[in-house]
């Protein structure tokens, strides 16, 4: 009987947990909106053409970007892509910050993407660190949407 009880609760217990994980959303790392947006155009044209030789185009890399993952793209993707770092620099009389993005490619190279977002357009977090610090640049690591599930 015990055996039957204990069987039971673990298969509510399995479809609760199912349920919770279907309900997730796919979120790009700590960054903002309005960094994501841009993350997700600048690397589908860096990508395209890194990647053209392996068959993947612009619309695929864009498609997988956008929370849409196919597996040979991510895959191309992860081998090509070692680290992405974005850097946040703050001038104290400007209302925007400068955006820069360090791709660093497995083949040792690297492409630097820039950009300009409103203040606000910052993370929560990198605003606290230049209120809080009082410093002038604030780093964070991106992650691609198939990486982190809320």
């Amino acid at each position: 009987m015990r055996l039957l009880l204990l069987a039971a609760v673990a298969v509510v217990v399995f479809f609760i947990l199912r349920k919770r994980s279907n309900k997730s959303t796919v979120t790009l790392s700590s960054s903002s909106a309005a960094v994501d947006r841009w993350m997700k155009d600048s690397l589908a044209s860096v990508l395209a053409e890194r990647l053209a030789k392996k068959g993947i185009d612009r619309g695929h890399l864009e498609s997988t970007l956008a929370g849409d993952p196919d597996a040979s793209v991510v895959s191309a993707i992860e081998q090509a892509v070692r680290t992405i770092e974005i850097e946040y620099m703050r001038d104290p009389h400007a209302s925007d910050l400068e955006v820069r993005a360090r791709v660093r490619f497995d083949d040792g190279t690297e492409e630097d993407l820039r950009t300009r977002i409103a203040y606000t357009e910052a993370p929560s977090s990198v605003r606290d660190d230049f209120e809080r610090k009082a410093t002038t640049r604030a780093f964070r690591k991106w992650d691609f949407p198939w990486m982190s599930t809320r």
